[in-house]
């Protein structure tokens, strides 16, 4: 008979679980530093390290924790890829911890820990968010940290753990939006069990709220001098309903979500956390009812979200984290190995093939298709960029197609943050340049990756103009153009809109 998902014990293997939770953490941490040092940085990335060399307490669309990180490795480590990569490592290093040592701790099972964070790193998510930086690298870490600080405070009457759960939310807040999913979690598991419901009323709960209320005024500050306009972005960039069909928003959220977490565990993580929904308060099981509740809010929103406009892949995946632990519950909780082999085996699959096809594109997936040539070919185009501005005397302003290739421009082609925009000007390059004009006989090159061009906008008031075409390789394959537009002598003043 198999046994129930809450009656799953210490089985005696503390040690040897333990030993493998931190041999695949060594492993995994030595690859993924060899990763970080062999791949070019992705597009995102350099923009993030963008935000970096411009630190504020808030920026247009994300939080400024990301900035923040960059920047303090950038102190020890300079503008290299190990600075803006090995907080990701890291982080992933400890958010795997947390996640074990929560099902060692309270799951009572170092075995369901050591699965746990399995499927945490072995899916293409999870293999991407170990070293690769973006929000989701600080948010992941302060989820799984507050996850286990939460539960380590519920039945303490000290204030450390409680302190330390603010703390986690506060830097979450800091990190990205979406850590306000972890409040349900807390909420509604202390409305819930009437043992709890007096924590109101204490001074370590209000500590906890200060603390994660303390970790918004940065970004409420820096909107309410901004005219609230992060907000407006992320309501119109995330809730915004769209013209296109819900079978085409549908089939794109199942899309990315299949193939980011993996053709099994996906549904598995569905169908675990919904039967646990029912079996933990059955059971008043507050450890795994806050476990569900800590998941299910965003998983729920994000699938409603979905079915009315353009999901993103990563957006919800952080509230898998702790669900993982329930699914590595379930699947102990099985008769043999076949529900750990069909669940997992998919993602581990995909994970090392997403891996395989970073390091060689060997897979003959169409260039625009594949995420992986992203990853590829920006050493060649900075020194290409190099080159350019060794022509203009290292005076030039340099424009590109869009924010995230402009930060690409800057990190590999070494140049300053002043000589550096976006064509449109919008997002951030909106508060950096701020109505700032060209002076007349100004030098300008316009930078773009073959994909969409403004540069006929521009150089007819310049005195003159040169286009060159760059074709950009790697791992033998040819994966896109880089057009540099070099414009020279601005006849008359101008203000890049």
């Amino acid at each position: 008979m198999n046994k129930e998902p809450d009656l799953v014990s210490n089985e005696n293997d503390d040690s040897y679980f333990s030993a493998k939770f931190y041999l695949m953490i060594l492993g995994l941490t030595i690859f993924r530093l060899f990763l970080s040092l062999y791949l070019d940085l992705t597009p995102d990335e350099a923009y993030y390290w963008e935000l970096s060399r411009r630190l504020d307490w808030s920026y247009y669309d994300h939080p400024p924790m990301v900035a923040y990180i960059i920047a303090l490795f950038g102190q020890v480590l300079g503008d290299s890829h190990l600075a803006i990569r090995l907080p990701s490592v890291l982080g992933a290093a400890l958010t795997s911890w947390f996640i074990f040592k929560i099902g060692h701790e309270f799951l009572k099972s170092s075995r369901t820990g050591f699965l746990a964070a399995l499927m945490f790193n072995f899916t293409p998510a999870g293999m991407a968010v170990g070293f690769i930086t973006t929000p989701d690298t600080p948010l992941a870490l302060f989820w799984a940290f507050g996850a286990y600080a939460f539960l380590k405070a519920l039945d303490d009457k000290r204030d450390r753990w409680w302190i330390m759960t603010g703390l986690a939310l506060g830097a979450g807040a800091l990190s990205k939006y979406n850590m306000i999913f972890f409040v349900p979690g807390v909420a509604i598991t202390i409305l819930a069990f009437p043992k709890y419901r007096g924590l109101v009323f204490t001074r370590r709960y209000w500590l906890m709220v200060g603390l994660a209320a303390l970790g918004t005024l940065p970004i409420i500050y820096w909107n309410i001098n901004h005219d609230w306009i992060s907000f407006k972005f992320q309501f119109d960039h995330g809730l915004k309903h769209s013209n296109r069909s819900v079978i085409k928003n549908l089939g794109d959220f199942l899309g990315g979500q299949l193939g980011t977490i993996g053709l099994t565990l996906f549904p598995v993580l569905w169908f675990v956390t919904l039967k646990y929904l029912k079996i933990t308060w059955k059971n008043r099981d507050e450890i795994r009812f806050f476990l569900v509740w800590l998941a299910l809010p965003m998983m729920a929103f994000f699938v409603y979200t979905g079915i009315r406009s353009k999901v993103e892949a990563n957006w919800p995946q952080i509230a898998y984290v702790t669900a993982m632990l329930l699914v590595g519950e379930w699947i102990l909780a099985g008769s043999d190995n076949r529900r750990r082999n069909w669940v997992l085996a998919p993602s581990v699959f995909l994970a090392l093939l997403a891996v395989l096809q970073s390091i060689t594109l060997v897979l003959p997936i169409p260039v625009r298709s594949d995420i992986s040539t992203r990853l590829h070919g920006w050493k060649q185009m900075g020194e290409i960029v190099q080159k350019f501005d060794e022509q203009t005397g290292k005076k030039a302003i340099f424009v590109a197609q869009g924010a995230p290739l402009a930060a690409l421009v800057g990190f590999y082609g070494k140049i300053e943050p002043g000589r550096i925009t976006e064509t449109h000007g919008g997002g951030n390059f909106r508060f950096w340049w701020n109505g700032r004009r060209l002076e007349p006989g100004t030098d300008m090159i316009y930078v773009d990756d073959d994909k969409f061009s403004e540069a006929s906008r521009y150089t007819p008031v310049f005195a003159q103009t040169a286009s060159h075409t760059f074709p950009i390789k790697s791992a033998g394959r040819h994966i896109r153009n880089l057009n540099v537009n070099l414009m020279q002598n601005l006849e008359s003043e101008l203000e890049l809109k």
